[in-house]
């Protein structure tokens, strides 16, 4: 599948999640209002939802735009009533705006806030509005619209399609458990690299037969490979077909059963895996997933076709454990796994980064990057998208970069092609502090960026615990991040690194400042702290076997037919 392929599909999936919201008939048509001289230096609106439309109590997208002629939005916070459902993700690319007003950052206006609210809406009639408050202090408001809130959707119900089989004896000669290992893709993505890392800790313990199926490829199949896992391409079923997702999991089906696998590691909660681990459960293989994302099921399968999202929920639900690197992410699961839970911080291998970091010239990889000797360089590393936060990271070192005109600021992973990544460069090239950014496309030697840098920025506003993080603090590289999910469970601010609030430019402009004013003797206290908590925290080793102990376990309850996997 081409990247084009990838985001089209991705905009349908979106488009028919957006449609199941509005849930009273077809979806209306989205009208744009065209910006009217600001009153007061500032203008935006809510788009969806519209007035007069009933919303769902349990799943709720709420999106518009928003500019200020004096800067950029620093946060917008949406309520409906007297109830805040919390702050918008700003920045994202409004190109309709642009086009019909002169604002600053108008062509990055947009704001968008999706959610699962705990405990559901209220159901009946209800206000909604949007405050945004601009960097320097001032505020506009948004609505209010009248929306009506629906009562709670009932409760999907689905059985698999067939009682798990007992599983069956192996035969022939086995070198450990046969294990067949599900993922969605085979690229750069952090929870590919965790993959990776703990697959390379399971062939050095031993005792598994590992097998990899995966939808998408990518360059880790080569390398996985080379390790002697076989690897197994499938293809994306039609997620919004249920007679689509029913074929593909019958092939599989077909694919797997000579196998004899004996248990299954899955890899994400994206629905991506969802065919392949319901697949496993209908052979009656028993399952550990490996959970990363830090979303509610609803929010993460809210493109699916009703029932196979009922399906996938109910796949996940008969796991034999779910293993968690962060425990504000295991609570979002509880509800669904019980005490099938396992929070685990990863590991990282340290080896090839010890490797990379003997010798490493910082000064001649600067020099190669086009960056000044002497510069105080910060990085942001991961894949441009708007959870990510780049363009409000933009935003918030254009702010304060004038104090500090020897940051450079480089964001590492744009994508060509991608509207995210060209808005991100285009904000660059449209701001005063330009020169002091840059935009580095996605590239597999991010360890340079990690050498040469002064500083890391995590300014996503959903993340469960990033890679990038880890790997930053690993070369005692400092670390600022937002607050967010597993990140305060890893930062003690001010102590192995520092944080600041998520979704406010004002907030990480603060930080930014913060952490490039402290003195050196601060940042190397930090740097070194950190560094010995991931070589405490995040052994690899102790993480295989740990994963290792819990993959036994749930084959061995299987065997035994003991439906009861709370450990104890």
């Amino acid at each position: 599948m081409t990247s084009f392929d990838e985001r089209l599909n991705g905009l349908r999936w979106r488009l028919r999640a957006m449609k199941r919201l509005w849930s009273a008939g077809a979806a209306p048509d989205m009208v744009f209002l065209p910006p009217q001289p600001p009153e007061g230096g500032a203008i935006g609106q809510i788009d969806h939802p519209e007035a007069g439309m009933e919303i769902g109590a349990d799943t709720l997208l709420v999106s518009g735009w928003m500019t200020f002629d004096s800067g950029a939005t620093s946060r917008c916070e949406v309520w409906l009533g007297e109830r805040s459902l919390g702050r918008a993700r700003l920045g994202l690319p409004r190109a309709d705006v642009a086009e019909t007003s002169e604002m600053p950052h108008a062509s990055v206006s947009g704001y968008e806030l999706s959610l699962d609210p705990s405990p559901p809406l209220e159901p009946g009639p209800a206000q909604l509005r949007a405050v945004a408050t601009a960097v320097d202090g001032r505020s506009y408001e948004m609505g209010p619209i009248a929306v009506t809130v629906a009562g709670p959707a009932a409760t999907e119900a689905a059985q698999l399609s067939s009682p798990p089989a007992p599983i069956p004896i192996p035969s022939g000669e086995s070198t450990g458990l046969r294990t067949l290992v599900v993922t969605h893709q085979l690229n750069l993505g952090g929870a590919q690299l965790y993959l990776m890392d703990l697959l390379r800790g399971l062939v050095k313990r031993g005792g598994f037969e590992l097998t990899v199926i995966s939808t998408m490829d990518g360059p880790l199949r080569e390398e996985l490979e080379e390790m002697g896992i076989p690897v197994h391409v499938t293809s994306v079923s039609q997620q919004d077909d249920l007679s689509s997702h029913l074929g593909r999991i019958e092939e599989l089906v077909s694919w797997a059963a000579p196998r004899q696998f004996e248990l299954a590691l899955v890899n994400t909660a994206t629905a991506l895996v969802a065919p392949p681990a319901e697949m496993a459960a209908r052979l009656g293989v028993p399952t550990v997933w490996a959970i990363h994302e830090s979303f509610e099921p609803e929010i993460l399968w809210a493109h699916l076709d009703p029932e196979v999202r009922a399906r996938a929920k109910a796949t996940l639900a008969a796991a034999a454990f779910a293993v968690f690197e962060a425990d504000a992410t295991q609570r979002i699961f509880e509800p669904l796994l019980g005490d099938r839970c396992r929070m685990l911080p990863y590991g990282l291998d340290m080896t090839p980064i010890e490797a990379r970091r003997e010798g490493f010239d910082a000064a001649a990889a600067r020099q190669g990057a086009g960056l000044p000797a002497d510069a105080r360089v910060v990085v942001c590393v991961g894949t441009v998208e708007p959870r990510k936060a780049q363009i409000p990271l933009a935003q918030a070192f254009e702010r304060i970069a004038a104090n500090h005109p020897d940051a450079h600021l480089a964001f590492v992973g744009g994508r060509q092609g991608d509207p995210y990544s060209q808005a991100l460069e285009e904000c660059i090239a449209a701001s005063p502090r330009g020169d002091q950014m840059s935009l580095i496309p996605i590239t597999p030697d991010v360890d340079s960026w990690y050498g040469m840098a002064d500083l890391l920025v995590c300014a996503s506003d959903i993340e469960s615990l990033p890679r990038t993080v880890l790997e930053a603090m690993a070369w005692e590289t400092p670390v600022l991040a937002t607050s967010v999910f597993g990140l305060p469970e890893l930062i003690g601010d001010g102590e192995t690194g520092w944080l600041c609030e998520p979704r406010d430019v004002s907030a990480l402009a603060a930080g930014l400042d913060r952490a490039l004013r402290s003195p050196a003797e601060e940042r190397q206290r930090v740097a070194v702290a950190s560094r010995q908590l991931v070589e405490r925290r995040h052994s690899l080793e102790n993480y295989a076997n740990e994963v290792a102990a819990l993959l036994e376990r749930a084959v061995a309850d299987a065997r035994s037919g003991d439906s009861d996997v709370a450990a104890g």
